[in-house]
């Protein structure tokens, strides 16, 4: 089925539904259609519907120029998700992009998700709490 995505690049838990096409009386099948949206770090994600083509992307305005690069010369139709999802294809997007995300989530397992508890209002003077 062609709207079944590669699992070969899937992240893990990554399997998102994407909308179905519309009929024929409102998008033409000849026009290639691009799903935009973010991931769930915040980066931009745009990916062909059959899932031929995909990138990542720092920008909005990126994703979109790649959706209208990878269309050439008839243009294409883009529907943007609400939802998060995941790149499930090869990225073909900012290569640079990747390799921040990765930094980035390498960094954030340093960092805990909630501070330790501190106190407050209390001061210390001349060795003793008041």
């Amino acid at each position: 089925m062609a709207n079944q995505p590669d699992q070969r690049f899937a992240s893990p838990g990554a399997a998102t539904k994407f909308p179905q096409r519309s009929d024929g009386r409102a998008l033409s099948e000849t026009i290639p259609l691009f799903f935009i949206g973010r991931n769930r770090n915040g980066l931009w994600v745009a990916r062909e519907a059959e899932g031929r083509t995909g990138g990542v992307f720092l920008l909005k305005r990126s994703a979109l120029q790649f959706a209208k690069k990878n269309s050439v010369p008839g243009g294409c139709a883009t529907m943007f998700l609400a939802e998060r999802f995941e790149l499930d294809v090869e990225n073909q997007g900012n290569p640079l992009v990747t390799w921040l995300d990765a930094l980035r989530r390498a960094w954030r397992r340093l960092i805990p998700d909630y501070p330790p508890p501190m106190p407050i209002g209390q001061k210390k003077f001349k060795g003793e709490w008041r």
